[in-house]
């Protein structure tokens, strides 16, 4: 068969779908990589052993008790930490934390959440660990074991 005037030869045609395959692929690349990339989000973790002592109080019907955590962002958002929005569920309430050692917290940092917890010393006096749940709103929700420093 003869080839009429403005055809495309088969290898013309084989390179032109090649090129627009290709085309398509970088743009797909390029979405993906520019304009689709990871979300912001902050994440925390616990760092070091969390620990709960007794505190040293003048009146000794209240039994408190003192809960220490180290946090770490490993995330790639920086966290606002205020006492306002960290909460620690333990022995069966639930309290505000007292102490933060820095406001916010930027990914890779580190900080202490320190919680009073009054009338709940006899919950925890005499165990090895209690579990609890550390609430940090805008973040999430940890799972927290603590070891119990028993007074000498």
């Amino acid at each position: 068969m003869k080839a009429r005037r403005g055809d495309l030869s088969g290898p013309v045609l084989a390179i032109l779908v090649t090129l627009v395959l290709l085309a398509i692929g970088a743009a797909i690349i390029a979405y993906f990589v520019l304009l689709g990339g990871a979300p912001q989000q902050a994440v925390i973790a616990v760092v070091g052993q969390p620990v709960i002592m007794k505190a040293n109080t003048d009146n000794d019907a209240y039994y408190d008790f003192i809960a220490n955590v180290t946090i770490k962002n490993v995330g790639s958002a920086t966290v606002t930490l205020g006492t306002d929005n960290i909460f620690l569920n333990i022995t069966g309430t639930s309290v505000k934390a007292d102490y933060v050692s820095k406001t916010t917290l930027a990914p890779g940092e580190t900080a202490t959440l320190g919680f009073n917890v009054e009338d709940k010393w006899s919950a925890v006096e005499g165990k090895e660990t209690v579990s609890g749940a550390l609430i940090i709103r805008e973040v999430g929700t940890l799972e927290v074991v603590f070891r119990v420093i028993r007074p000498s």
